[in-house]
């Protein structure tokens, strides 16, 4: 059971986001780690009995009685936290991306083995009620084989940061642009939509600043079925959309609203929440953590990280082989 946490990195998905999400599961956040005084101090007013750490290296030298490690720091600083995470005992639960270099990725994956620990990367977007339903939906085999998916994600701008620099916009801290930030999520949403494991067939981007404010991707599974995710920071207005088709029906998403096609039957299905409001969603992460307190009791433990292995895969490839990229 994970009863005791402590979270590196307190910013705006930390506070937001997993706070929230913790209070509903009946998880203690007995430690907080993070490098801003500010930030120290918005932690010390949401959580006056958590302990408050300077240093990471402080936070697992002295805090003995933890359960897990949340990490929810900017993605520059996420495997080498996950790595220490494992290396004292713990569990880890990482925000997206866990990281875009291959060897840290093996290095976590041994470290995880060799502590017999979960490490597990957010996959919140699938805990999501209109995506879950559909995920659920694609699998059943009421749509007949999937033969197409395609995943639209319409931002104005990037999600705002809990202090003042816009570090998604810095490529030394983000990793990339909207392709590490929305990609991630709608590259595990298409393998779990597909039922299958795509490979990247090609990649555009278009860049402003160093970092990618839109981009697309078109992927193919080696059964056939292929996968379009479109992304941008500069659309008109927020908005989420995702179609699957297979060869018995459709079904298409648009953000609160669910339309399946199959056979001679039309259903609509209304959600309270449209996948566009707001991009804390901790709702959503408190439906995925029994997915993850489930691999830390060992089942089906290593499955989010081959998945996270994929994601991180196909975006590597993508900023190494652009079709087109603009300044």
């Amino acid at each position: 059971m994970i009863g005791r946490v402590a979270v590196a990195g307190f910013g705006a998905v930390a506070e937001n986001a997993h706070l929230p999400a913790l209070r509903e599961a009946g998880v203690e956040v007995a430690a907080v780690f993070d490098p801003s005084p500010q930030r120290r101090a918005a932690a010390a007013a949401l959580l006056p009995r958590a302990r408050l750490h300077d240093s990471l290296a402080a936070l697992l030298a002295r805090e003995r009685a933890l359960d897990a490690l949340i990490v929810a720091s900017p993605p520059k600083f996420h495997a080498e936290a996950a790595l220490a995470g494992l290396r004292a005992g713990l569990h880890v639960l990482c925000e997206k991306p866990l990281t875009l270099d291959p060897e840290a990725w093996r290095e976590l994956r041994a470290a995880a083995d060799d502590a017999r620990r979960c490490l597990y990367t957010v996959d919140n977007w699938a805990h999501a009620p209109a995506l879950a339903r559909l995920i659920a939906l694609a699998g059943s085999g009421r749509l007949g084989r999937v033969r197409r998916v395609e995943l639209e994600v319409l931002r104005t701008r990037p999600c705002a940061s809990a202090l003042p620099d816009d570090w998604r916009k810095n490529p030394a801290i983000s990793g990339g642009g909207i392709l590490v930030d929305h990609g991630w999520h709608n590259l595990y949403l298409a393998c779990r939509l597909l039922g299958a494991t795509p490979r990247l067939e090609r990649a555009s981007l278009e860049r402003e600043g160093g970092v990618d404010v839109a981009a697309e991707l078109a992927l193919r599974a080696d059964c056939g079925a292929r996968a379009t995710i479109r992304l941008t920071w500069k659309a008109a207005a927020r908005a989420n959309r995702v179609l699957v088709e297979g060869d018995g029906g459709r079904a298409e998403l648009d953000d609160d609203a669910l339309i399946v096609d199959a056979g001679m039957e039309r259903q609509t299905q209304r959600f309270p929440e449209k996948l566009s409001a707001g991009s804390a969603h901790p709702a959503w992460l408190a439906a995925m953590w029994p997915s993850f307190a489930a691999e830390c009791r060992g089942e089906g433990r290593g499955r989010n990280l081959e998945e996270a292995a994929f994601c991180l895969e196909v975006i590597a490839k993508a900023y190494r082989t652009p079709e087109t990229a603009r300044a």
